[in-house]
């Protein structure tokens, strides 16, 4: 059963405040049980070195909606209430006219709440908490960020531990600290009662010449040694109007009422008593002797102990190594427990509330890394770090497929270029050796197909050495390092097929710095196979389109795709044609449509990117849905991660993601891929929604085919 804490405060009262000073503190003890056991203790701080009565009024605001927002929601458990809680704080002093023209982070807010035994902390810009436990200063949260204003979309980290018997806290503003030092912080905590080390604190900062932000608060945990208690003192104001006081504990039913209405007419009394404010310097709470004697005790156990562990510290730990070394053990403890904590409440609300369920296991990560930041290597933190990335993925959407290898490629291959041809073949080149080959999918058996120096049948032309390939319907495009395309047909599904030069009405081939080379039929039936080919030309800053004749034996004339020239495309990585025309670059998936960019069109930013898989390296797309104005799917193969990444046509909105279980090595090194298309439901409840496509890819170790599974 956990000890039964006594939470006691000490701050600067007004009259005490200096008059360069705008911060503003807050204590909030609520006087409902259910309030207490649920909400807590909540301590504010917000300081700022902005002096003048506009900046204490912004001040005050702030602290004020922290305090009524953190105890008015009810959504969630106390971190996700504080991070929101100081959100709506941001946002209100951001729009309010007390916060108009205040330059970002001028505001430091330090947070607590004490419930029962836990603590959680929050602390942002030039505010700071500090915890006081067996002699040893300890700073919880030690990657504060910027002060309030700040950017609408940035996270508030809430810190979780737990709070025990004979521990402090203070929360300072970083001008005190700077001024009176942490060993005098302390020393005044551990020794001192909470009001008198806050007053002791403060007039070290005053004969110090400190000036401005002056904000401090001191609390300390104790044990309650008696549930019974004697006549009750007249409730006693703080300096922020809170009010505490406590009544007899009833022996039994009839006891209770009796206690409870004598409890409430001496309230009654109390308060209609006319008060005197409490003169400067003056500690509120009084100890009883034997509270002085336990006192006394523990500061002369606690000496002991500072003497016994600074001499650890200049016995083994080398010169110049601060406090944050010494808390590091305790850190990731804390952090490892308090991921725990979120893990097991997101794993009970992963199908109910998912995206309840996404706040705690985002919270659980962050203090896994948390964990990891210490250099904390323990099996309960690997299982959890796996348990917390399971549950993240089910509601990001990425999964592991089922891959299966269709062939191996010999050791030392460089493939490049991966294309279907219309006989079920996968055909790749080989670069180390400078041959296309072709790969049954089903059988995977592999053929040489082409070789530098192969001959047109019935001509004396030659090929030289592929270096390039795309999908054209009947035939499969191969351009050369004389940057003259070919074309090479199947005629059997074994491999054989005939080789031929595409003729170009006008050219003897692309420009010598030509890009990626696309191919796309857009007719079916009888129309089939007069393809167009799309060709990125950085010399001319177009992408140049070509049109077969009729008859199909030429190309004609080329034309401009490009309403106008554009010099990226010189950093076009790649193109995907679907009557528009989609191209990677920059990192991110771009629609042309007429020949123009279509700035409606973005993909979205896949949901881990803040947490699992930070940024992304797109390096190949293909897609699915051809022809059916953007119904379809676009693929996106993200190098940084090894993984698939799938957005919409219609407007980039994400689908899911793929990747290998594990640490496999399947999509390590993609150097081509393609779609075969699933089609539509053809009949029933679902008709017209698209089937599951089917990825196939190539890799320095082999090809490979898997089900792209949505849902």
């Amino acid at each position: 059963m956990a000890t039964r804490l006594e939470i006691t405060h000490g701050s600067i009262s007004e009259r005490d405040r200096l008059p360069t000073s705008a911060d503003t503190l807050s204590v909030t003890r609520p006087t409902t049980g259910s309030k207490t056991r649920s909400k807590g203790v909540l301590f504010v701080l917000v300081g700022s070195t902005i002096p003048g009565p506009r900046t204490r009024e912004a001040t005050k605001l702030v602290a004020d909606t922290i305090r009524h927002e953190y105890y008015y929601d009810e959504s969630a458990g106390v971190p996700v209430c504080l991070e929101k809680a100081i959100k709506s704080a941001d946002r209100r002093l951001r729009s309010s006219r007390e916060g108009a023209g205040l330059p970002p982070g001028s505001f430091g807010v330090a947070a607590a709440v004490i419930r029962n035994n836990e603590l959680y902390l929050a602390t942002l810009g030039a505010a700071e908490a500090y915890l006081v436990r067996a002699a040893r200063l300890l700073m919880p949260d030690r990657s504060a960020a910027a002060g309030l204003p700040s950017d609408e979309g940035r996270s508030v980290d809430v810190w979780r531990g737990e709070i025990y018997v004979g521990d402090a806290l203070a929360l300072v503003s970083r001008n005190v600290t700077e001024t009176v030092g942490t060993e005098e912080l302390k020393s005044a905590v551990l020794t001192l009662h909470p009001q008198a080390a806050v007053e002791h604190l403060h007039h070290l900062f005053v004969a110090s010449g400190g000036a401005g932000s002056d904000s401090i608060v001191a609390v300390e945990a104790k044990e309650q040694t008696s549930r019974f208690h004697g006549r009750a003192a007249p409730p006693a104001a703080d300096a922020y109007g809170d009010l505490s006081a406590a009544g007899p504990e009833p022996f039994g039913a009839s006891a209770a009422g009796i206690a409870g209405a004598f409890g409430s007419l001496r309230e009654r009394f109390w308060e209609a008593m006319p008060r005197r404010e409490a003169l400067a310097h003056e500690v509120s709470a009084t100890a009883s002797r034997a509270e002085v004697q336990r006192r006394a005790a523990m500061g002369l156990l606690a000496l002991v102990a500072v003497v016994f562990l600074v001499g650890l510290v200049l016995a083994f730990v080398p010169r110049g190594s601060d406090v944050r070394e010494l808390n590091r053990v305790a850190g990731s403890d804390t952090a490892l427990a308090s991921a725990l904590d979120f893990a097991n409440r997101a794993d009970n609300l992963l199908t109910t509330e998912p995206e309840t369920a996404l706040e705690y296991y985002r919270e659980a990560w962050s203090q896994v890394r948390q964990a990891r930041g210490t250099g904390l290597a323990a099996p309960a933190l690997d299982e959890l770090e796996v348990r917390v990335r399971a549950g993240l993925d089910v509601l990001y959407g990425a999964r592991a497929p089922v891959i299966e290898r269709i062939t191996a490629l010999p050791e030392g291959s460089d493939p490049a270029y991966l294309v279907a041809d219309p006989r079920g073949g996968a055909v790749y080149i080989d670069r180390a050796t400078g041959i296309v080959h072709r790969a049954s999918t089903d059988r995977g058996r592999v053929a040489d197909i082409v070789h530098e120096g192969d001959k047109q049948k019935g001509t004396a032309r030659t090929i030289g050495e592929p270096v390039q390939l795309a999908a054209a319907g009947p035939d499969v495009v191969i351009v050369d390092d004389k940057a003259r395309p070919w074309r090479w047909r199947p005629s059997n599904s074994a491999g054989a097929g005939t080789l031929a030069q595409l003729t170009l009405q006008g050219r003897a081939g692309f420009e010598a710095d030509h890009g990626d080379v696309e191919a796309y039929d857009p007719a079916s039936g009888a129309a089939a196979g007069l393809y167009r080919m799309y060709v990125a030309e950085p010399s001319l800053n177009q992408i140049i389109r070509y049109q077969q004749t009729f008859d199909g034996s030429a190309f004609q004339e080329p034309s401009p795709y490009l309403a106008s020239q554009a010099t990226e495309v010189a950093a076009f990585e790649e193109l995907y044609i679907d009557y528009d025309v989609y191209t990677l670059f920059e990192n991110t998936l771009r629609r042309h449509v007429y020949g123009r960019w279509d700035g409606n069109f973005a993909i979205a930013l896949p949901p881990d990117d803040a947490d699992l898989r930070p940024g992304h390296d797109y390096r190949l797309v293909e897609g699915s849905g051809r022809g059916l104005g953007n119904n379809g799917r676009a693929y996106l193969y993200d190098a940084l991660h090894g993984r698939i990444v799938g957005f919409s046509k219609s407007d980039g909105s994400y689908l899911g993601q793929w990747q290998p279980a594990g640490d496999g090595d399947e999509m390590d090194d993609v150097r081509g891929m393609y779609v075969i298309d699933g089609g539509v439901v053809a009949k029933g409840k679902k008709k017209g929604e698209r089937k599951e496509d089917t990825l196939v890819w190539v890799t320095p170790t082999g090809i490979y085919r898997t089900t792209l599974t949505l849902g």
